[in-house]
């Protein structure tokens, strides 16, 4: 375990703590840009007299037993994540099932490359950005944050496995695009040139463009039954479905303009043919002048998004043998047949600055 302790204590916003911050994230990673990226982030909270420890994150999901030991056991009230969404995942998961989750402060330093969270809360990945986002640590205002769950079941209603998500859920294309992406990484890790050349982005665009190729080649479609917080919606000739928390999805764009981060409401987003998917990837997008209104006038349809506490989702492929992919916070999971979905509201609460706008 490394660890750098520097100054007694630190004073973040009307809160002073006994115990220095708990920094959390992987230093191995990205080749030895993310280790010096840590000496920046430790020489920078030294400068500013913050006590902080360090901990590695664990591989085999064993980061989330440790960050919640750190509070259950050591007492850390202040836990601070370093990396992408799977490392924010891991450390709000950790958070979540302590003792007193909504005790616990998370802040956030990301440096990943869709970076949901983060942008969702004008927090930056950018390296340039770091002095700003420590500085925001420093002045710790809070937003609590709703938590998703999820729970896949079988033929019997029973559960088959059940996890958080506090960025995304998604059925089919979107989901096989994520499946498609983690294959190609996992090859791109044997070699030393391409995978330098080879990642972020690039494998995120190279795994879009051959999913949506053989989806839009083979016309693959499925139907949902969606019951929301006890109205049931039928959907045919689907091709995803999108569950959001965040304001940010996939680095891009904003599922529901309308909706917060502790509106204890999830949104879910059906697309339904390549015309849906065109207007929904043009009005969504962060930087489009275009209304859904001027779509509707030129007769390109726009299936309107789902909101609610409770989701019970039912996926129907009759003339399909092979289940449905399934994503949960960009990661796979359990692919079913039917999913229970529902909000905890509040769950978690996220160091943010002041006035906040998403980016």
């Amino acid at each position: 375990m490394n660890e750098f302790l520097h100054t007694p204590r630190y004073s973040t916003g009307l809160v002073t703590s006994p115990k220095p911050l708990l920094l959390v994230g992987n230093p191995t990673s990205r080749t030895g840009k993310a280790a010096r990226r840590f000496e920046l982030v430790s020489e920078i909270m030294a400068q500013k007299g913050i006590a902080h420890e360090f901990r590695s994150t664990l591989p085999d999901g064993k980061t989330v037993q440790l960050v919640r030991d750190a509070i259950d056991r050591e007492g850390f009230d202040t836990v601070v994540y370093m990396g992408g969404d799977g490392t924010f995942y891991e450390v709000a998961t950790g958070i979540c099932t302590s003792r007193s989750p909504q005790n616990i402060r998370l802040g956030m330093l990301p440096s990943g490359t869709a970076n949901d969270q983060g942008k969702s809360f004008g927090i930056s990945s950018e390296e340039k950005a770091l002095p700003e986002n420590i500085d925001i640590i420093l002045e710790g205002h809070t937003e609590s944050l709703d938590v998703g769950e999820v729970t896949a079941l079988d033929v019997d209603g029973q559960s088959l496995s059940t996890d958080f998500f506090f960025d995304s859920l998604g059925w089919g294309l979107s989901a096989a695009i994520l499946a498609f992406r983690n294959r190609e990484l996992k090859l791109v890790r044997k070699m030393p040139l391409w995978r330098e050349m080879y990642r972020d982005q690039a494998v995120y665009v190279r795994a879009a463009m051959h999913e949506l190729a053989l989806h839009w080649a083979t016309r693959d479609r499925f139907a949902a039954e969606i019951e929301v917080d006890g109205w049931v919606h039928r959907f045919d000739r689907l091709s995803d479905i999108v569950v959001s928390n965040t304001m940010v999805y996939a680095g891009e764009w904003i599922v529901d303009s309308r909706s917060s981060a502790s509106d204890g409401v999830l949104e879910l987003a059906p697309f339904s043919g390549l015309r849906d998917w065109t207007s929904k990837l043009i009005v969504q997008h962060k930087k489009t002048l275009i209304t859904e209104e001027m779509l509707n006038k030129i007769g390109v349809s726009h299936t309107p998004n789902l909101k609610g506490k409770q989701f019970r989702i039912h996926l129907l492929r009759p003339a399909v043998d092979k289940r449905l992919p399934a994503q949960r916070d960009g990661e796979e999971f359990v692919a079913a047949d039917d999913y229970f979905v529902r909000v905890i509201p509040r769950l978690l609460t996220v160091i943010v600055p002041k006035n906040f706008h998403w980016i």
